[in-house]
């Protein structure tokens, strides 16, 4: 039996699937922001460094020497002082020390301003750049952050840190090389920074040198075990790789953690029906509608879909029962039209057919143009028809009546699915056969002729040989 899911389509499931991307969160400047070496480096920008930057004029000393004291201990105070010293005249070192006070009490766009106002009047004023790189990633604001970033680099910063976020940034615009290029830079100065070691990582994956980014993924996780993500982007790998079986063992680790997401364990869900591991397949399944919301209708249906072709029928109907608890009245009108038509075959399959036929009249009732229910409630009534025939007793008629009613309901669906083009060789073949077991032989001729002119075919040729024979019989 062949495979159900060809590996593409896991790579497809893959790429619909919402996974926490480490490289490219904004908990990545979050860190950065909080980080104790960075709020040191920070703070010493309040300084000059000799001979690359404006020096403050020989008035503003006395009022660098308060600022240094005053800051760590009442940095709102500080920046009132500043506020009112300020002007036009003032060095670009001043107005560096009040951009960063507004920087560091969240005032952002009057931050903004103030190193704008450093930069012009010393465009090489490379912390001005650099924080205001860092100000605008706080923002959001990629391309300017990048911008900015990239100028401190050429100024001469090479902070590690600086580095990493660039390649931030370039990994978030999808420059997948450049980004290659920045993250290994900061991992040069910082080498056992995870957030630059995740970031190359991904920008590999990106780069498709998936060999690469699953060794540093590896070491990533073998280090923060219990961190979800480093196995989930592991699995991306594998998936990528075409190591179905390494996917699903990774994803069953995430299992055991607890923290499987309905995405892990829709995938985890694919993987295994993949591998016609129905039962597997099922419980992932179910356990992901249990989860919580993440997982979209879509998942299950298709594997209904899938245990029902593959004659998986009660795990289909298990499976059927959890969506209908846990999606209820919230599927779409063409999700619905499905499963209600493999509930209706389910029903069929099992014998039940007065179930499959509310199923199907369902269907109809709801929308009319679903020429395949059409043709399978013909079927159906049909069948009962002759059904209730063999079994009635002799002069009954109000058998006969009700035979007559589901006969004349099931030429009528067909009649109607006929009217679609691509159900109508069936309708015509199945109105065609009906009318012949009815004895109908001439009304049956025109229909089966009609349905050989569509698709010419030995056995249908045949076939209308025969009906004609028995028209000429009838006469």
């Amino acid at each position: 039996m062949k495979r159900i899911l060809i590996h593409n389509l896991l790579l497809l499931a893959l790429a619909c699937t919402t996974y926490a991307q480490l490289a490219t969160s904004p908990d990545i400047l979050k860190r950065t922001f909080s980080d104790a070496a960075f709020i040191d480096r920070f703070i010493g920008s309040y300084a000059a460094l000799a001979q690359r930057e404006p020096s403050p004029k020989p008035e503003e000393i006395k009022l660098l020497k308060e600022l240094v004291e005053l800051i760590p201990k009442k940095p709102a105070k500080a920046t009132e002082l500043l506020e009112a010293q300020v002007n036009s005249g003032s060095s670009g070192m001043i107005q560096m020390v009040l951009a960063n006070l507004y920087f560091q009490a969240g005032r952002l766009p009057e931050a903004a301003e103030a190193y704008q106002k450093c930069l012009r009047g010393y465009p090489e004023f490379l912390r001005a750049h650099k924080n205001l790189g860092l100000l605008y990633l706080q923002q959001g604001e990629l391309d300017k952050a990048l911008t900015a970033l990239s100028r401190s680099v050429e100024l001469g910063d090479n902070d590690g840190r600086t580095y990493g976020l660039i390649g931030y940034c370039l990994l978030n615009k999808g420059k997948y090389l450049p980004a290659e290029t920045a993250y290994r830079q900061a991992l040069l100065n910082s080498p056992e920074n995870h957030d630059w070691i995740a970031g190359l990582a991904q920008t590999l994956y990106n780069l498709a040198k998936y060999e690469e980014a699953l060794a540093l993924f590896k070491d990533l996780a073998a280090e923060d075990p219990d961190e979800q993500e480093y196995w989930s982007l592991m699995v991306n790998v594998y998936l990528n790789l075409g190591d179905d079986t390494k996917a699903a063992s990774t994803l069953e680790i995430i299992r055991r953690m607890g923290q499987a997401s309905p995405e892990n364990l829709g995938l985890l869900g694919d993987i295994y029906l993949n591998q016609q591991a129905f039962s597997l397949a099922l419980e992932a399944y179910q356990e992901a509608l249990k989860t919580g919301d993440g997982l979209p209708a879509e998942t299950p249906l298709r594997t209904v879909d899938i245990l029902y072709t593959y004659g998986s029928y009660q795990l289909a109907e298990q499976l059927i029962e959890d969506m209908r608890a846990r999606y209820g009245d919230s599927l779409d009108k063409e999700q619905s039209m499905k499963l209600l038509t493999i509930e209706a075959g389910l029903a069929s399959a099992r014998g039940d057919e007065d179930a499959a036929r509310q199923s199907l009249e369902q269907i109809v009732e709801q929308d009319a143009t679903q020429a395949g229910a059409l043709i399978e409630l013909a079927r159906i009534y049909y069948k009962q028809a002759r059904k209730l025939r063999i079994e009635m007793a002799p002069g009954d008629t109000d058998a006969e009546i009700e035979i007559s009613e589901l006969v004349q309901r099931a030429i009528l669906k067909l009649e109607q699915a006929a009217r679609h083009q691509d159900f109508r060789l069936e309708a015509l073949t199945e109105h065609g056969q009906l009318l012949v077991n009815e004895m109908q032989y001439a009304k049956a001729l025109p229909l089966l002729r009609r349905a050989y002119d569509m698709k010419p075919g030995a056995n249908l040729q045949s076939y209308i040989k025969r009906v004609e024979g028995a028209v000429d019989a009838q006469l």
